[in-house]
Order: C-alpha cells, then structure tokens, then sequence
C-alpha cells in the first residue's frame, strides 16, 4: 500500500508542478496568485457542474441516434417524447412554399 501512496503523491506532484510551470504564477505577487486560481478553481467548477447536468442528456441522445442508425427505428417514440416538426404530416403541397 505505500508504494501506491508514494506512486500516488508522486502523480499529484508532477502535475502540481505543470500547473505552476504552464501558468506564470511564480512571476506573480501572492496576491495575483490567489486571484488567478480563484478564476482556475471557478472555471473548473463550473465545467464540473456543466459535465454533470448536460453529459447524460447528450449520452442519451447519441445513444438514441446510434440506435436509430444500427436499427431504422426511432427510440424517442418509445421512451414517451413527440416528435415535432413544422412540416405537415401530409408533406409539402406545390403551394406551401
């Protein structure tokens, strides 16, 4: 188990160490560090909070097309949504346009 804790400390420690080389923190007064990882802290919260809303409504819907694709059958009648189309269920007359 140590060997994976020192293996484990050590991963944290390479990227803390990008971290501090890719952005120019240590050019920067204490209190324009704080700053600049609040605003890194803030983004990666929110694309957090994005991932977590949105990701499962997009995997269901690429899973629905994939499905429509392998099958020619359209899954969203089943899980109960309606379609919703502008074009008449009859199709376009000559004079609709």
């Amino acid at each position: 188990m140590s060997d994976f804790l020192k293996s484990s400390w050590a991963f944290i420690k390479k990227w803390k160490y990008r971290y501090d080389v890719t952005l120019p923190l240590y050019a920067m007064t204490p209190m324009e560090q704080l700053i600049m990882n609040l605003f890194v802290f803030i983004g990666f919260v929110l694309l957090t909070i994005a991932l977590y809303k949105y990701a499962p409504i997009q995997i269901q819907l690429l899973a629905g097309r994939a499905y429509y694709y392998y099958t020619g059958v359209d899954s969203s009648v089943y899980r109960g949504h309606e379609k919703t189309s502008s074009i008449p269920a009859g199709g376009l007359s000559p004079g609709y346009i």
